[in-house]
C-alpha cells in the first residue's frame, strides 16, 4: 500500500506539472501572437522569468520552440503557394511576400512581417532578413527558399516555379511527420496505461483477495 500511495502521489505530481506547463506556454504563446500590441520589453522580462525557473523554464523553451517549429511547417506550404501565384500574376517577390505577411495572422506571418518591415524601409538588406527568419524559424527548407530567393534575385532567375517545387516538398515533408506522429501514439499511451490505470486494476483485482487473506487470518 505504502509503494501504492508513492506512485500515485508521483503521478499526481507529474500531472500538475504537466498542467503548469501548458498553462505558461498558452498564455506565452498568446503574448507572443499580440507582441506587435504590446511592449517588447516587458515581454522579453516575462519569458526570462520563466527561463529561469529550474527545471520547468528549460522544458517550457524547448517546448515553445519545438512548438514554433510544428506550426512553421504546417503553414509553410501556404506561404510558398501565396508567393508564387504572386509572382506568376506578375508581381515582384517583395510584394508577393508583403501579400502574405500582411493578409495573415499565423506565427510565420507575423515572423516574416517583423523582418519585412525592417528591409521595407531600409533598415537591413533583403538577405539579411530573410535570414533572420531562416535562424528563428530553424527549418531547412524554409532556408533553402531563402537562399534561393536571394540568388535568384541577384541573378535574375525565374523563381516560381523553384517555389511551387518548394511548396510541393513542405507539404509531403508535414505529411510525412504528421504519419510519424500517427504511428508514435500507441507506443506513447503504454506510458500513462502502465502507470496510471494498470495499478488501478491491480487494486481491483487483488485488493478483495487480500482484504479476504487478512480477514482469514485475523
Amino acid at each position: 500500500m505504502v509503494l501504492l500511495s508513492m506512485v500515485l502521489t508521483g503521478c499526481a505530481t507529474a500531472l500538475l506539472c504537466f498542467l503548469f506547463m501548458q498553462w505558461q506556454q498558452r498564455r506565452l504563446q498568446r503574448s507572443t501572437i499580440k507582441k506587435r500590441f504590446l511592449d517588447v520589453g516587458s515581454l522579453r522580462k516575462d519569458q526570462g522569468h520563466i527561463e529561469r525557473l529550474p527545471f520547468v523554464g528549460s522544458a517550457l523553451k524547448e517546448k515553445q520552440q519545438k512548438r514554433l517549429i510544428h506550426q512553421c511547417e504546417a503553414e509553410l506550404p501556404r506561404m510558398l503557394d501565396i508567393i508564387a501565384m504572386g509572382m506568376n500574376a506578375g508581381l515582384s517577390f517583395d510584394a508577393s511576400f508583403g501579400l502574405y505577411t500582411y493578409r495573415f495572422e499565423t506565427t510565420l506571418a507575423l515572423l516574416c512581417r517583423e523582418r519585412f518591415e525592417l528591409w521595407e524601409r531600409g533598415l537591413i538588406s533583403r538577405s539579411d532578413g530573410l535570414d533572420q527568419i531562416a535562424s528563428k524559424v530553424n527549418i531547412t527548407l524554409f532556408d533553402r527558399f531563402c537562399r534561393t530567393a536571394s540568388r535568384s534575385i541577384r541573378y535574375g532567375i525565374p523563381m516560381a516555379p523553384l517555389i511551387r517545387e518548394y511548396a510541393e516538398q513542405a507539404r509531403k515533408e508535414y505529411r510525412n511527420k504528421q504519419k510519424e506522429l500517427v504511428l508514435k501514439a500507441p507506443v506513447k499511451m503504454l506510458i500513462p496505461t502502465g502507470v496510471l490505470i494498470l495499478p488501478a486494476m491491480m487494486m481491483l483485482v487483488i485488493g478483495p483477495i487480500v482484504l479476504d487473506v487478512t480477514g482469514r487470518m485475523v
